[in-house]
């Protein structure tokens, strides 16, 4: 007979094993909450108080959901998942029936949470691990519909959500300050605790809810601090995408309370997505974001989740400066998602990316430079040599790696980069992708594209966009244009140094222009990468130099005189200009919180409704309709700007 001490209330924690908790949290909170100390401060019939490693946690029968620490974190911490583990310990491994709520059934002290040990039994049989983890995620198990307290945690959730949205929304954009980005963090951290973990997994996959709202946080923030990278329209994607979530959320949560409702409100389930492909783009599992999911889970801190990569392909990095002052570095590479036993070739994988960056005037170390350490404590030498395995690596919300924290790199086989992989990326990133691959919630299709070069071309002058342009034809016999500023001496000198042994190249799509994030040379029998605004120059005969250095002189000399003239642009796609005209109303509309249409933007809807009528675009048809017929208020706004949003990354990813 066992002498383990159990309580009856601790019953929603019997079973909770590692999967269960890191879907409460994420791997990395598990791992730091295995050495934590938790010691019991006092205990009664409904729950117990504990001590974990100094902070006070209050556990009880309402399961992990309710689990309450008085730490500052929002959300799920530490804490919380030690308390967690503690609770395992002292659960009973079948709920006594008629047993007192504090009934003890036998003797023997729990052991702390520290010490990382399950207590034998906790994963009875009869399906308590699976239990409890739908008690973690929100109170669902198998075969079970959820409970009405459940519910209705999650009704006034959707419901809080949809009122802080509402109102930032209704205040202008342009108006938000730092309250207003503490209110969102502090709402993603209530979120997260209702539990919209396993709902709706066949509509939006495992993209976290409340790691939408704290990306919003996180862009508030910048557009409070003024922050060069965060714009407006940013934000108001996001706002938008949160909004069509508490949609899908809340029909799936709860159906019968909502079946009446469907025609009632403009939203998803009425058809609000219309159209073929952007109804799969929304609806369709393959979407769903795994960036910000599965084995990267949002975490209470934003980008304090930690994940292993199996294989890291570095693509490319750019150095970047902006006209305050502030300066940063821009990392990509593919993600191949290998699972144990599926080979990288198959149609997985994707395209992340690592940013960080200085204020102006901090951080005198912080330099372009390609062999002192920029990213994890390594230089980008080092994180461009070849094919790696990522540990412990951080995730943010929005699917992008973190800059932060320490994570452990192993070489893996080779010398340099395969070029049969480098064939798999640029197929999978190449014109054959299809929109429901990569646009749905919490992801946006990356501006991103590996080409193998067949031909390098003509090196040429733009005089009219102060760009040199090297002309290359890829493998699949198109020929690309190649840009660099021709104000960055270093990059045009490294493209020049290594034009000649290029095999493929990494092209980022900015300000209009292909530009070369990453360049694949042939070196010595190996393929190298190198960076075009970080790598010096390879080697380059002085003559060729100076010939491309007095003609970029020449052209700046011509410029500081010369009259600025903007070359004529090709007009955007019927489908991508109706997307335009509605974009610009609704941003302007919420940067300023304006109730009604002024007479030049109803014009604008007015034509963008004749030509998606024109285009048999009747969901953006009916949307700009929808605009003319009513007042601008934040729900018809935002559902308005999610259609468009979607409708436009579809498009920008079909063309």
């Amino acid at each position: 007979m066992s002498d383990r001490k159990t309580y009856a209330w601790a019953a929603p924690y019997a079973g909770l094993d590692d999967d269960a908790l890191k879907a409460l949290g994420n791997a990395g909170l598990l791992r730091r909450a295995r050495k934590d100390t938790v010691t019991e401060v006092s205990y009664d019939a409904k729950g117990a108080v504990l001590d974990v490693s100094g902070v006070s946690v209050r556990v009880d029968g309402r399961g992990p959901a309710a689990v309450a620490c008085d730490c500052p974190t929002a959300g799920v911490c530490q804490h919380v998942v030690a308390a967690c583990l503690w609770a395992t310990g002292i659960a009973p491994d079948v709920a006594p029936a008629g047993a007192d709520a504090g009934g003890v059934v036998a003797h023997s002290v729990p052991r702390a949470a520290g010490s990382g040990a399950v207590p034998d039994g906790a994963t009875a049989a009869g399906g308590a691990t699976a239990a409890g983890a739908d008690t973690a995620a929100g109170g669902e198990t198998t075969g079970r519909a959820p409970s009405p307290a459940v519910l209705k945690r999650r009704r006034e959730a959707l419901a809080e959500v949809r009122d802080v949205v509402g109102r930032l929304m209704s205040g202008g954009l342009s108006h938000l300050g730092a309250d207003d980005a503490e209110s969102l963090t502090a709402l993603a951290g209530r979120v997260r605790v209702a539990g919209f973990d396993q709902v709706a997994p066949e509509l939006v996959g495992n993209v976290r809810f409340d790691g939408l709202v704290r990306v919003a946080g996180g862009l508030v923030a910048g557009l409070a601090g003024r922050d060069d990278a965060v714009t407006e329209s940013d934000l108001l994607d996001a706002f938008a995408e949160i909004w069509a979530m508490c949609e899908v959320l809340e029909r799936a949560a709860d159906p019968a309370g909502t079946a009446g409702a469907v025609g009632a409100r403009p939203g998803l389930a009425s058809g609000a997505t219309g159209g073929a492909a952007t109804d799969r783009a929304v609806t369709d599992p393959a979407v769903t974001d795994r960036a910000a999911t599965g084995r990267g889970r949002a975490s209470s801190k934003g980008a304090d989740d930690e994940i292993d990569l199996p294989r890291w392909v570095p693509l490319g990095a750019r150095w970047w400066t902006s006209q305050s002052g502030s300066r940063g570095l821009a990392y990509l590479g593919w993600d191949t998602e290998t699972e144990a036993g599926t080979p990288a070739t198959t149609d997985a994988g994707q395209v992340r990316q690592v940013v960080t960056g200085r204020p102006s005037g901090s951080d005198p170390r912080f330099q372009r430079s390609w062999t002192s350490p920029l990213l994890w404590n390594r230089s980008l030498s080092t994180l461009c040599e070849g094919a790696f395995a990522l540990t412990q690596v951080r995730t943010k919300p929005d699917g992008g790696l973190g800059a932060g924290g320490t994570p452990v790199l192993q070489r893996l086989e080779g010398d340099g980069f395969d070029l049969d992989e480098l064939r798999v990326i640029a197929e999978r990133t190449g014109a054959g992708v299809q929109p429901r691959d990569v646009v749905g919630f919490g992801r946006r299709p990356a501006n991103v594209r590996l080409v193998l070069v067949r031909d390098v071309g003509e090196v040429g002058i733009d005089e009219v966009r102060q760009e040199l342009t090297l002309a290359v034809v890829t493998s699949d016999g198109d020929t690309r244009q190649l840009r660099l500023p021709a104000a960055g001496e270093q990059a045009v000198q490294t493209l020049l140094s290594v034009r000649s042994r290029l095999v493929a190249v990494t092209i980022e799509r900015r300000e209009e222009r292909d530009e070369p994030v990453g360049l694949f040379v042939r070196d010595k029998g190996a393929i190298r990468l190198v960076s075009p605004t970080i790598t010096p120059a390879w080697s380059l005969e002085n003559s060729y130099w100076d010939f491309w250095r007095k003609r970029i002189r020449k052209l700046k000399a011509q410029a500081s005189s010369a009259k600025a003239v903007r070359p004529p642009t090709a007009p955007p796609p019927p489908v991508r200009r109706v997307t335009l005209l509605l974009g610009d109303v609704l941003l302007a509309a919420a940067a300023t919180g304006r109730p009604a249409l002024t007479v030049r933007q109803r014009s604008d809807v007015e034509q963008a409704r004749i030509l998606a009528r024109d285009l048999g675009l009747a969901t953006l048809e009916r949307t700009a309709q929808g605009l003319l017929a009513g007042e601008l208020t934040p729900p018809a706004v935002l559902h308005a700007a999610f259609v468009v949003g979607r409708a436009r990354a579809v498009a920008d990813v079909a063309g």
